[in-house]
């Protein structure tokens, strides 16, 4: 009897196992998947951070293996502090590589768990694996850089450890060789939904585009080659929490920090929820699972967004609202906002728990186009902050800003601005009376890329750019803007009253069109000039009151800042200054275009002072509209209702 039934579960098996495999036709997709580890290393590997030793996904508070010392030095964490000494999970870097059988080109999109990587070094990426490709495939092989903007692995903005950054780079380059290596017969599937849990828009304008974009590949024999997931949110979500000092009390002892100095704030790397999405679909489907971020600017983000352990009795609903039997993350309390490594998970598990969901109705995608589109644009660097740190030391060859030198230009105030109207400074510096030595370019040079995988369109856009340039203003925008109020209206534009550029969805051709947020490039927040607000230096510069003066006296905008778009007019045309009242009023309102970005912000407006320019947003629009060749400059999308957590959608 036990024969029969053995006999006949094989027979069952197999034929379940061929009905799932996917019918591979002559002419399709073939797909490659790798990845690696970007952990810094402790006596030349990262055993010291295997899966066995790492904490378990229930224990909220332990900030994981403890490192003394990395093999690399010293480690500042992105977003966070300098002297990282803890692992709490894997950072990796993946590779997933598309080729179509008929044809030899081959694109491959990277996603890594870091903050950033700025086009010189996404640049130095592509050089890298041009070395180590075969030299029929070296100028066949097409290379998407993107970032999750993970707020929890080593810097790769400000302080960059360049031992670290280059074994980053030789990781993303071996990730990369793999997955071409690997490229074999494939079917995709794809499907798209909305998805709330965990991430919400927490900006001055309250726009969160919650598109969940679905893209796998699966080989002949049915299993998963990879799983590329698009969707929108920091990955922030302990950003400023402290784990509990009993938690790392050894680990204090061994470094001799005492008292207060005992602290793992910003100091542990950890993937946050894109780690826990990967490792939950991972272990469920299998494959590498490629997290693409979307429209994460001005900002979408987990922070004061409610979490809890989702069960049969508390289940998601709206994706908002906790239900009454519902619990906080690691927590018996009733605080569903709280910081701990435990809501990191569930925003993962839950997100890989929606993908399995859209997967189960996903279409296949017939063969089509695999192309590769790129549209550069030149963009004022208004925030002469950044150019402060793009000042190269002659004795490193290297800046204040990422790993490689980036590239500087002096290009007109205003009219077309092209490589034949545009200057390389060649890294020049002048000084400044107020900040010292800068550099004198006062442009920099980006790009909107556009990936076409048969019906599924991904813009890769040059930084973090809010849901209203991805998705656009909500429909009922204008006749109930409330919804989409900050608590702090004063500090914002109105919602009826905003005007944007234009949004990127509007202007992509397919059927699935996504956005991938610092793709390429890291300009920073890319915000519509409408809502940019210059903190006003008058205080700083000639004695407290002076803003409030100027305000009252109608020269500026704002008790505290200067609009946007009056410092536009004014480094547009020089000669409008003349306007202004002469003496130190002018001086002031000037002086505030010049320097507001980099001395400090306006009340609500912290973006700005890590955004390149009032520009981008207009001159990134303008660069999808000549990549799709749609110049289409609608504001308001009348299929977007806009929900978000101070709005939640119905409950289902």
């Amino acid at each position: 009897m036990r024969a029969l039934l053995l006999m006949l579960s094989l027979a069952l098996a197999a034929s379940c196992a061929g009905a799932s495999a996917p019918q591979v036709p002559e002419t399709g997709w073939r797909v490659g998947a790798s990845s690696r580890s970007v952990l810094p290393t402790v006596d030349g590997g990262t055993g010291y951070a295997a899966p066995e030793r790492l904490p378990p996904d229930a224990d909220a508070d332990d900030p994981g293996v403890f490192a003394a010392q990395f093999d690399q030095g010293p480690l500042t964490v992105g977003n966070g502090r300098d002297n990282a000494h803890w692992v709490r999970d894997d950072l990796r870097v993946r590779a997933f590589a598309l080729q179509r059988s008929d044809a030899e080109r081959v694109v491959v999109i990277v996603s890594a768990d870091v903050y950033m990587v700025f086009r010189p070094d996404a640049e130095e990426l592509r050089r890298m694996v041009r070395e180590v490709l075969p030299e029929a495939q070296r100028d066949r092989v097409e290379v998407l850089v993107h970032a999750t903007h993970n707020h929890h692995g080593p810097d790769t903005a400000f302080a960059v450890n360049a031992e670290w950054y280059r074994l980053f780079l030789e990781q993303a380059r071996d990730a990369v060789r793999e997955a071409v290596a690997r490229l074999e017969p494939a079917t995709l599937r794809v499907a798209e939904g909305l998805h709330y849990f965990g991430g919400s828009d927490l900006g001055g304008l309250r726009v969160f585009d919650p598109t969940l974009g679905v893209l796998q590949a699966r080989a002949v024999d049915g299993r998963v080659i990879a799983t590329l997931v698009n969707w929108a949110n920091h990955p922030e979500s302990t950003l400023n929490w402290s784990p509990p000092r009993d938690r790392i009390a050894a680990a204090c002892r061994t470094l001799g920090w005492v008292d207060t100095a005992c602290d793992a704030q910003g100091r542990y790397l950890t993937a946050d929820y894109p780690g826990a999405l990967a490792r939950w679909l991972g272990r469920r489907i299998g494959g590498e699972v490629v997290y693409v971020n979307g429209a994460v600017g001005a900002m979408a983000s987990p922070l004061d967004v409610p979490v809890w352990e989702v069960t049969e009795r508390a289940p998601i609903g709206d994706g908002y609202t906790p239900p009454s039997a519902a619990v906080p993350p690691g927590s018996a309390g009733q605080d569903f906002k709280v910081r701990n490594f435990r809501k990191a998970i569930l925003i993962g598990e839950q997100l890989g728990v929606a993908v399995e969901g859209l997967l189960r109705d996903a279409r296949p995608l017939a063969p089509g186009p695999l192309t590769v589109a790129h549209q550069a644009f030149f963009t004022r660097m208004s925030n002469i902050g950044f150019r402060k740190l793009a000042v190269v030391d002659p004795r490193t060859g290297r800046a204040a800003l990422g790993f490689k030198p980036g590239e500087l230009f002096t290009c007109p105030a205003s009219g077309p601005k092209t490589a034949a109207t545009c200057t390389d400074d060649r890294r020049a510096v002048e000084d400044d009376p107020v900040v010292g030595p800068i550099r004198r370019g006062d442009h920099t040079r980006s790009a909107v890329s556009l990936l076409r995988i048969g019906e599924v369109t991904m813009a890769f856009l040059p930084g973090e750019v809010p849901g209203e340039l991805v998705i656009g203003l909500p429909r009922g925008i204008a006749a109930t803007p409330q919804h989409w109020a900050d608590e702090t209206p004063e500090q914002h534009a109105a919602p009826e009253r905003m005007r944007i550029p234009g949004y990127v969805k509007r202007m992509l051709p397919g059927t699935y069109t996504w956005a991938v947020g610092l793709g390429n490039d890291e300009l920073g927040y890319i915000l519509p000039i409408d809502n940019y607000r210059v903190l006003c230096v008058a205080d700083k510069l000639g004695g407290p009151g002076a803003c409030a003066r100027l305000h009252a006296a109608g020269i500026i905008d704002f008790p505290d800042a200067v609009a946007g778009t009056r410092c536009k007019a004014l480094a547009d045309d020089p000669a409008a200054a003349a306007a202004l009242p002469e003496g130190a009023a002018r001086e002031a309102v000037v002086g505030s275009c010049r320097y507001g970005q980099a001395l400090g912000r306006a009340a609500g407006h912290y973006e700005e002072t890590n955004s390149v320019g009032w520009d981008a947003a207009a001159d990134m629009i303008a660069a999808v509209a000549a990549v799709t060749g749609k110049d289409d400059r609608t504001q308001v999308n009348e299929r977007f209702a806009g929900h978000h957590h101070r709005y939640p959608p119905p409950r289902p």
